[in-house]
This record gives C-alpha cells, sequence and structure tokens, in this order.
C-alpha cells in the first residue's frame, strides 16, 4: 500500500509540473519578452517619425505654390501696368494724330486704317471707345478716350433748373433735392451765410470732422463727399438712402468739374442729354441717331459738323443752342486697362491738350481706376 501512495504521489507532482511548463508556455505568448516590446515601440517612433516628415514636406511644398502664385502675380501685375502705360501714350499720340491729319484728303498710303478713323474721331470731337490693342495671347490693353464736354460741370449747373434734373437721372430721391443742392451751393460760394435748407463752416456737420467750407469751386467730382448730406451712392451708384426704394445710378457717370459748361453733341450719352431742360427720351433719341446716320457707322462720316447740324437734323429746341457744341475737346477723358494673363491695371486721366501741347491735369492708376 505505501508503494502504491508513493507512486501516485510522483503522478500528481509530474502532471503538476506538466501543468506549470503548459501555463509558463502560454504566459510568454500572452507577453511578449521585452525584446519583442522594443521592436513595437520602434516601430510607432519609426510612423510618428514618417509623419512628421510628411507634414513638413506637404507645408513646403504648398509655401512654394504659394510663393510662385505670388511671384506669377506680382510679375502679371508688373506687366499689366506697364501695358496701361503703354496704352496711354498710345492715346496722346492719337491726339496729336488728331490735329495733324486732314480727313478730307483720305488715307494716306501706307497709314494704318484704325489709327486714321480714331484720328479723325477725335478731331471731329466724337469718343473713341474699347479700341483694343493685343501684344500676345491674353496681354492687351483696351483704351477709351471722351471729350469731357460730353458730361456735365457740376460747377455750372443752375440749382434751380438743371441740378433738379441731373439728380434725378442719377435716381436720387426728390425730397432729398434741397437739401442737397443748398448745402453744395453753400459749399462753393464766397459768402458764410446759410441757405434755409444748406450749412455753412458753423454747422455741427462740418465741426465734428473738422474742417470748414471750402467757398470755392469743386477740383474734382469726388469732392461731393466731403460735403454734408452727400453719400458715396449718390455720387458713384449704390444702395438708396431708404429701404424698398431702387438702387442710385450716381452721378459721377454724368459729370465733370471740367470744361465751359457747354455740352459736346457729338459725343454726350443718352442720360447726360437728358438732364438738359425741354430735351425728353424722344428728342435724346434722335439726336443719337441723327449724328450717326444710316451706313456711316464707322466710317468718318459720323457725327455733326456744326451746331446748325444739329436743329437741321433734330428736332431739338432752339434755346439749347447756347448749350451745344461740336467740336470741343480741349479736355479729354482718357480711360485705359491693361491685362496680363488675366490680372488687370488700369488708368483714368483728364488729359489736357491746346493742339500743341498734351498732359494731364487728373491722374489716378490702380486695378480699378
Amino acid at each position: 500500500m505505501a508503494a502504491v501512495r508513493k507512486t501516485w504521489a510522483e503522478g500528481d507532482a509530474f502532471q503538476g509540473l506538466e501543468r506549470g511548463v503548459a501555463g509558463f508556455a502560454k504566459a510568454r505568448k500572452t507577453f511578449p519578452g521585452p525584446g519583442k516590446h522594443r521592436r513595437g515601440s520602434a516601430l510607432i517612433v519609426v510612423m510618428w517619425v514618417l509623419l512628421i516628415l510628411a507634414l513638413l514636406v506637404s507645408s513646403m511644398v504648398y509655401d512654394m505654390h504659394i510663393e510662385a502664385s505670388l511671384t506669377a502675380y506680382q510679375r502679371n501685375r508688373t506687366q499689366a501696368q506697364q501695358f496701361a502705360r503703354a496704352g496711354m501714350e498710345y492715346a496722346r499720340y492719337l491726339l496729336w494724330k488728331s490735329v495733324k491729319i486732314k480727313p478730307a484728303l483720305g488715307l494716306a498710303n501706307g497709314e494704318d486704317p484704325d489709327i486714321f478713323l480714331a484720328a479723325a474721331r477725335l478731331q471731329k470731337g466724337m469718343s473713341v471707345t474699347n479700341l483694343v490693342h493685343e501684344f500676345g495671347e491674353n496681354q492687351k490693353f483696351t483704351l477709351t478716350l471722351i471729350p469731357e464736354q460730353a458730361f456735365r460741370n457740376i460747377n455750372r449747373l443752375n440749382p434751380d433748373t438743371e441740378w433738379p434734373l441731373l439728380l434725378q437721372q442719377a435716381g436720387v430721391p426728390e425730397d432729398l433735392y434741397p437739401e442737397l443742392v443748398d448745402c453744395l451751393m453753400d459749399w462753393t460760394d464766397a459768402n458764410d451765410a446759410a441757405r434755409v435748407n444748406g450749412a455753412e463752416s458753423d454747422d455741427a456737420y462740418y465741426a465734428e470732422r473738422g474742417y470748414p467750407v471750402k467757398n470755392a469751386l469743386l477740383d474734382s467730382v469726388e469732392e461731393l463727399l466731403m460735403i454734408k448730406g452727400w453719400t458715396k451712392s449718390m455720387v458713384f451708384g449704390g444702395p438708396a438712402p431708404r429701404d424698398g426704394d431702387p438702387p442710385l445710378a450716381g452721378l459721377a457717370a454724368l459729370s465733370t468739374v471740367w470744361g465751359d459748361g457747354r455740352i459736346n453733341v457729338n459725343a454726350a450719352p443718352r442720360e447726360v442729354l437728358l438732364t438738359l431742360p425741354t430735351v425728353d427720351e424722344t428728342v435724346a433719341d434722335d439726336i443719337i441717331r441723327q449724328r450717326t446716320p444710316e451706313n456711316t457707322e464707322g466710317t468718318i462720316d459720323e457725327g455733326y459738323r456744326n451746331i446748325s447740324e444739329v436743329f437741321a437734323r433734330t428736332r431739338t429746341s432752339p434755346a439749347l443752342q447756347a448749350v451745344f457744341t461740336t467740336g470741343e475737346h480741349h479736355f479729354m477723358r482718357v480711360t485705359v486697362r491693361g491685362e496680363c494673363e488675366g490680372v488687370h491695371s488700369g488708368i483714368r486721366c483728364v488729359m489736357w491738350n491746346d493742339n500743341r501741347r498734351f498732359q494731364p491735369v487728373f491722374w489716378r492708376e490702380g486695378e480699378e481706376p
């Protein structure tokens, strides 16, 4: 019996040892040794390093792309500026040519017909619009020349009869006319007596802004913005002063401060003609239609040769005879837009010419002059 119990005890010990070995092997499978831990940590570190390097490379590529885009834009903008300035020199040449040519003699041998026609139009006091000169693909300038006297000289308008018509055409509400006109008159007159709806230097509006009224004529249309009551929308167009009213057209496109106040009927837009007393839509359309008779568009036969033709060929009231001119173009509004690869630069200036000199008296340069 003792021998049998000893054998069972040894068997139990052996089985326990087997179970212990099996458990240890299972534990090793479940919990890797220190070598495998190190290999897993290194893999994670490598992955983080690769991720950081990828982010750094992406950031560098993005910065390089932005810098290349900015460099290309600046290069194109510089070229567009040069094209615009080239267009301004081209305008000076056309003005010089308009003094020299003799349209009655026709086109000279070897002369560019486009230049000849543009110069002939300018000589007759007409406009030259959207003249394009290309330097290459997506590289050009677009040029427009319009006599300043195609617009209303706001320094010479009658406050009672002409200013209301101009404000009406600009879309300004009628109930604002008295304040706007009186404040303008107080700004330009030489005395310090305020009108009924006006304001002189002692008005709170000017005291708050720290400048007095000018007591002199306007030097630019933009100067209206310094006067009490006048807003940017009234001058340049934009939202109406009251909700629900239609947007304002603005009077800058109808106005000037240059010239003697007469209207160049060969160049005046329809909207400008409608600001004249006794000129309604029928008369304005008649004036425009008759200055370009049938089959004469794009030829030297366009335009009125003199004031007598205006009244002979249209239903314009003779009372406007002193208001019109046909060939006046001593002040020329020149607008040129340079373009290079979709980037634009523009110049707007007023050029004075006395048939001998051509020099700017107003100059504005930028993307939207």
